[in-house]
């Protein structure tokens, strides 16, 4: 197991967690900054399920992305999970807008509040939304907000998560009914941790089932685990919907890698022209609107002609099974 945690760190991201490779500049479309979701599915595979609708986020909601580096993959793989590997939740900041609380925002080790609309058009992989199925209150949101809050420019709980690898994880087929629950905020996280633990600060969930530390992003997808007490007590189940894939214009499906970013132009409608602009050395930058494009005069739709290969472990083997 040794060699595995080594590896591991050996893998670990690097480079600047707030230079231009990590904030890049992107096109949010004027008329729908949030983009659209088609009909929610159980399933990771990528594709344009029903007629997309509007998104129209609200906090509370939590986001499942796919498109992990090897560091991340490798991880997950050592402790039996698949897709999708990192999640986050939207928050309402500081400003009255709304933003993704990331532990381990693109591929740092460190925890941020972005915008929500820069965020979902930066993301190079794939993003499926869970809607909240009840709005907050005002009490919850400001609980939610005060969370990130205490949490954000953190660095990610790599020691913590390596961990998952070893025997020494609350993750287990009897160490997890008797692991612990929700720590509250200031903590060092992983990604599933920063959506179960705020969560539970929220109100959202039942703290007295949570399980932050051995719950992963693919057990807030499917609501069904590999992991007996996860399996019984989905964190998500009631109270969002379903996983429904994100998509920044209607009838697209594709990762985001293959959306064209500035200054290549921009094949859908009209859209803002979004850079991050730096202000205190050695802080994340603003996402600030410097332009706008009308786009195509006929939009393009970007669809992938060819169904991703799932691995083994990209769907739990208790999915099919009924819960009782």
């Amino acid at each position: 197991m040794l060699p595995v945690v080594a590896l591991s760190l050996l893998l670990a991201p690097g480079g600047d967690p707030v230079g231009p490779k990590v904030y890049q500049p992107v096109y949010v479309p004027t008329d729908a900054p949030f983009g659209y979701i088609y009909q929610p599915s159980y399933d990771v595979q990528l594709a344009p399920r029903g007629t997309a609708r509007l998104y129209q986020p609200k906090a509370g909601d939590v986001l499942l992305m796919s498109d992990t580096t090897l560091f991340w993959t490798a991880l997950y793989r050592f402790a039996l999970s698949g897709r999708p590997g990192h999640s986050g939740i939207v928050v309402t900041m500081p400003d009255g807008k709304l933003g993704v609380l990331e532990a381990g925002f693109s591929d740092t080790t460190w925890t941020r509040i972005t915008p929500l609309d820069y965020r979902l058009a930066l993301f190079p992989g794939t993003v499926w939304v869970r809607e909240r199925r009840v709005p907050l209150t005002p009490e919850q949101d400001a609980r939610l907000t005060a969370f990130a809050r205490a949490v954000e420019n953190k660095p990610y709980a790599i020691g913590r998560f390596v961990l998952q690898v070893t025997p020494f994880s609350g993750r287990g087929l009897l160490r997890t009914a008797f692991a612990s629950g929700p720590r509250g905020p200031g903590n060092r996280l992983f990604c599933a941790e920063a959506i179960t633990e705020s969560a539970a600060f929220a109100g959202l969930i039942d703290p007295r089932t949570t399980r932050p530390g051995a719950t992963y992003p693919q057990d807030l997808f499917y609501d069904r685990a590999r992991n007996p007490y996860i399996d019984r007590h989905p964190p998500l189940l009631e109270g969002w919907e379903p996983p429904a894939q994100w998509t920044p214009l209607a009838g697209w499906s594709v990762k985001g890698r293959f959306v064209p970013r500035p200054p290549l132009p921009w094949p859908g409608g009209p859209a803002d022209i979004v850079h991050p602009i730096y202000g205190e050395p050695n802080q994340p930058p603003a996402p600030v609107v410097v332009g706008h494009v009308a786009g195509e005069l006929r939009p393009v739709a970007l669809v992938q002609q060819r169904p991703e290969r799932l691995g083994l472990l990209d769907r739990p083997p208790l999915f099919p099974r009924r819960r009782p």
